[in-house]
């Protein structure tokens, strides 16, 4: 058989195959649930601020789009500036500070060493005036060697609890790196710190979106924790499908699906099943349902499935809101899994999709 021959009964294959899927999802044949309780789906970003500052300049306005890491509000820096010039010059005195102790140290050490060369000095004098007897020197001149002696050792006793106490102030030793000094963490961390919070005073966005309604005003006081400006985001869109738990029974991650949108009723977007969710949507309600109470009404619950697209509507964007219908395949349609399986002549699979 000739390689044109074998082209055009590929292509006739496929052809088929298709025409059988399309009729299939349009005559809801077996092995497929469909749905119109489905809705458009993104992630909403409430950025909120990490500090109390007044709004300096709105750079956006409601409904504009904006991309990853554009700046949308800037708060008031000038005391979150003044912070940092004020933590960059506490962190200077410390390290002075520490310098201070390191000549101090060493200054008490030499003095600990002249101290004790004295007390020597004085010790041998004080032998030998004992030694010459009562005779040759006064009692007086004996107390006034005695006196000097202890002198000298209190004076080293003093002066070695002063370099313990700058040993300690020091971290231990003289030799500890001044980024190893506590004071000096202490002041890195104050200052680190003063940064973050005049970085703070930047709101950016986190990812592509569109701002929402509602932006600050200008000089509007904005608290820690409350949210400054909103983004839907626009770079991770799915389909949120509320099925019937007894349509549940043949639902797997993976299958496919097509996907209308109301507002583009032209347009068949291909899907595939994401995740489900671990429990029904009314379990998530602020005030669950209570089933424990005397009159009872069986209500079917729906269980919300997560399709993820995989195509776009052409010339057209999807909102988070909009409404569509969803229809999943649960399991490929008999005819076309026996056009999957049967051989094309020369050897050949003819492969089709139900989607």
């Amino acid at each position: 058989m000739s390689q044109l021959l074998q082209r055009r009964l590929l292509m006739g294959a496929g052809l088929v195959a298709g025409a059988l899927a399309v009729a299939w999802f349009a005559l809801g044949g077996q092995g497929s649930i469909s749905t119109e309780n489905a809705y458009v789906k993104a992630n909403k970003l409430a950025l909120s601020s990490e500090v109390n500052a007044i709004v300096k300049a709105v750079l956006v306005q409601p409904n504009q789009p904006v991309t990853a890491g554009q700046l949308l509000v800037q708060l008031e820096d000038e005391p979150f500036q003044l912070a940092v010039a004020e933590a960059e010059a506490h962190l200077a005195q410390v390290q002075n500070q520490i310098m201070v102790r390191r000549a101090d140290y060493a200054e008490v050490e030499a003095e600990i060493r002249q101290a004790e060369e004295d007390a020597a000095f004085y010790q041998r004098q004080l032998t030998r005036n004992q030694r010459m007897g009562p005779s040759a020197i006064s009692e007086a001149d004996l107390d006034d060697s005695r006196q000097q002696l202890a002198r000298s050792q209190a004076q080293i006793a003093i002066n070695r609890q002063k370099l313990a106490g700058l040993r300690a102030a020091l971290g231990g030793s003289p030799d500890v790196p001044l980024e190893a000094q506590a004071d000096i963490q202490v002041a890195q961390a104050q200052l680190d710190r003063a940064r973050y919070q005049l970085s703070r005073t930047r709101i950016t966005a986190p990812a592509a979106g569109t701002v929402a309604n509602e932006v600050p005003q200008l000089g509007e006081m904005t608290v820690a924790g409350f949210a400054v400006v909103t983004l839907m985001a626009t770079d991770d869109i799915w389909i949120e499908a509320n099925l019937k738990e007894t349509q549940l029974t043949d639902v797997r991650p993976g299958q496919m699906a097509e996907v209308t949108i109301d507002a583009y009723p032209g347009q068949v977007l291909r899907a595939r099943v994401d995740t489900l969710s671990p429990a029904s949507g009314s379990e998530f309600a602020m005030i669950p349902a209570q089933n424990a109470s005397g009159n009872w009404v069986k209500v079917v619950q729906r269980i919300p499935v997560r399709l993820r697209l995989e195509s776009k509507p052409e010339d057209a964007v999807l909102r988070a809101g909009m409404s569509a219908q969803v229809r999943i395949a649960t399991e490929p349609p008999q005819s076309l899994a026996s056009a999957q399986a049967q051989p094309a002549p020369g050897g050949n699979q003819v492969a089709a999709s139900p989607l």
